[in-house]
């Protein structure tokens, strides 16, 4: 008797049906609570469909999808020079106030 083997045909059909079962790669988010609300703020922002938080895990922690990585890197690290830029402003400000105080 003889020992069939599946096709190549069906051994293709077989792995497509188990890489379409499977869940999509995620990575696990370390930040400070304030970059984690801009984060959060970023995903509720957008429409069910685009959402990247797969889980809040804690106060430090969430689970994104892994296609979405590369944009919040970039973005967090654009809000991040922009409120660092805005804190220089802000503490140039109080230098110079305290240094006008101290004259009059």
């Amino acid at each position: 008797q003889r020992q069939q083997f599946p096709s190549k045909k069906s051994a293709a059909a077989t792995n497509a049906a188990v890489t379409t079962t499977l869940p999509s790669s995620g990575f696990l988010l370390t930040c400070d609570p304030p970059v984690k609300q801009f984060i959060r703020h970023m995903n509720e922002t957008r429409s069910a469909d685009k959402k990247f938080i797969i889980e809040d895990l804690d106060a430090t922690h969430l689970l994104i999808d892994g296609k979405a990585r590369k944009e919040i890197l970039r973005k967090v690290e654009e809000w991040m020079d922009d409120v660092s830029f805005v804190l220089f402003i802000v503490l140039d400000l109080c230098m110079h106030y305290i240094i006008l105080k101290s004259f009059f």
